[in-house]
């Protein structure tokens, strides 16, 4: 009977893992601008990926492997949340405007920096990846041949 009821619960888990994939799936193709489609793929990721793994863990009972799903869980939870947040702020970086309704309902694009004006002292920065680090030149092959053929008075 314990069994049974397990094996519902992990089928009941692993089905609804799967919608939200599937919901997530076609947000990715309705939604009408980056930043939407991001928050529908990360949440559905988020419960997705949540879900299946409770399921597949009611399924593996107490052993190495429920050991193993909890560590992929935690990998998969922190590297979607940094994922997306590193992909909208170079959207935003770049220009990209998030579409949203103004006061008559109509979908428009929004400069976030009128809604956020810190937000536009952000952006002004590079990116990390966008700074370049000079290096200091090399001494010329001469001078290195120079220093190297004089004695040393010692």
């Amino acid at each position: 009977m314990m069994e049974m009821a397990l094996d519902i619960a992990s089928i009941v888990c692993l089905v609804l893992g799967g919608f939200f994939f599937v919901v997530g799936a076609i947000g990715l193709n309705r939604m009408p601008d980056v930043f939407t489609r991001m928050h529908a793929t990360s949440v559905s990721d988020t419960l997705g990926v949540g879900l299946m793994v409770i399921g597949m863990c009611l399924q593996a009972g107490l052993s190495l492997v429920t050991v193993k799903l909890i560590f992929i869980l935690a990998v998969v939870m922190f590297t979607g949340a940094v994922a997306t947040h590193a992909l909208a702020r170079a959207a935003l970086h770049d220009g990209e405007m998030p579409i949203l309704k103004n006061k008559k309902g109509a979908l428009i694009e929004t400069d976030p920096v009128d809604l956020f004006p810190e937000l536009g002292v952000r952006l002004a920065q590079p990116l990390t990846s966008e700074t370049v680090i000079e290096e200091e030149p090399e001494p010329a092959e001469a001078e290195r041949q120079d220093t190297e053929d004089t004695p040393s008075n010692s």
